[in-house]
Order: C-alpha cells, then structure tokens, then sequence
C-alpha cells in the first residue's frame, strides 16, 4: 500500500484474536482484544517498506511503501 511521505497515517486493525499489532521500522504497537480493534497513528517521516503483523501469530497484515 503506497503512503506519500510526511503523510499522517491510522492504521486500523480488527482481528478475530487478541495479539499485538506491530508496525515494524516504526516500531509503533497496539494491543487488539478478541473481535476488537487497534489503531495506530504515526507520521510517515521516513521512506521504506514497513510491515505491520499480528506480532505474536507471526502473520503480515499489510506492508506500507513510504515514499
């Protein structure tokens, strides 16, 4: 998902399982319960590709190219 940088970002995340969300590069968590959701604000101020994952399952949710 392509980000244009110096933008102001929220990531939202719903997840049928509680976990941690992890925005990699940014190092930017939350904390999202069973059916529930997580959002994480930050500002694109460096370029990349970041990913965010469910941090305990492993599991990729997105990466965000900032550029």
């Amino acid at each position: 998902m392509p980000v244009n940088l110096g933008s102001t970002v929220a990531l939202v995340v719903t997840s049928d399982v509680a976990d941690e969300v992890h925005l990699h590069g940014y190092d930017r968590r939350a904390d999202v319960p069973v059916g529930g959701t997580a959002t994480i604000d930050f500002v694109a101020d460096h370029a990349g590709v970041f990913e965010a994952e469910l941090e305990s399952r492993g599991i990729q949710l997105v990466q965000l190219e900032i550029r």
